[in-house]
């Protein structure tokens, strides 16, 4: 697997990180997610013919302060297996300060460890001259820089707790949406969100569950190729979690499981 691919780890669970709503109208106003909540996911590339366990992902949300105001701290975290570490060792972390009153992403931390290579970013968001503030760190460079983004713009992590805050009951069967996504001191905003409507799936429990499907297509620019696409399946209730996702991407095929969920705000409705 290479280096693309580890970068894939945790954004392929970054799924619905877009906006539905007009520019002036794309935060939400209730959050479906509390502090305490914990998703874990398995993380399988197919090498060859054969599907191998390769990572954990692990999402959690905690109530914090930042600057003094309340917030919700959203992390997420990707390792790859032990046993998979002798090929390619990944240690990821992505981090958001979610301020509660307005639901404005603050603060957001990168920390990127895959093999030799180690990158840190910390990003500043001001929402009143439309800028974010970065701080980079890297072997032999440290730099700050400045970053124009939008009213809509959402770094990766905190743009999933968004979507799923979507009315998602209000799109219909092809629908298109569009992505403004911060990542790597650039704003992409080429990326396209087609609604495919609702889906029956297992989870590794072998336990049925209404899903919103969505085919997310990669456009060229981004760090996938061109024309590359992912399916992803989010609860069709009030939490809309992310229960499965599989991706073509630049080599070879990557699919992700739900494996536990803690502290939902309300309960999953399983299908009997």
């Amino acid at each position: 697997m290479n280096l693309v691919n580890k970068k894939t780890l945790l954004l392929l669970l970054l799924l619905a990180s877009y906006r539905s709503w007009a520019q002036t109208q794309c935060k939400p106003s209730i959050l479906p997610f509390i502090g305490g909540e914990e998703l874990i996911y398995d993380v399988d590339y197919l090498m060859g013919n054969n599907w191998v366990s390769a990572a954990k992902v692990r999402f959690i949300v905690k109530d914090s302060i930042f600057n003094n105001k309340p917030c919700y701290y959203v992390e997420g975290k990707g390792r790859t297996l032990k046993s998979y570490d002798w090929f390619f060792k990944v240690r990821d972390k992505y981090a958001s300060f979610i301020e509660k009153e307005t639901h404005d992403p603050l603060h957001f931390i990168r920390r990127v460890r895959e093999g030799d290579f180690y990158l840190n970013y910390d990003y500043d968001f001001n929402y009143n001259n439309l800028t974010s503030e970065v701080h980079e760190k890297r072997r032999n460079v440290e730099k700050n820089e400045t970053l124009v983004i939008s009213k809509c713009s959402f770094d990766i992590i905190s743009s999933v707790y968004f979507a799923r805050a979507i009315p998602f009951q209000k799109l219909s069967k092809g629908d298109t949406i569009p992505l403004d996504l911060i990542l790597d001191k650039e704003l992409y905003n080429d990326v396209s969100i087609i609604y495919n409507g609702l889906k029956r799936i297992k989870d590794q429990q072998n336990r049925k569950i209404e899903c919103i499907h969505f085919e997310i297509e990669l456009i060229a620019g981004t760090i996938f190729k061109g024309n590359e696409k992912m399916d992803v399946f989010v609860t069709n209730d009030e939490n809309k979690i992310p229960i499965y996702v599989e991706a073509e991407i630049i080599v070879g095929s990557i699919r992700v499981y739900i494996k536990s969920i803690k502290n939902t705000k309300t309960p999953l409705r399983y299908i009997p």
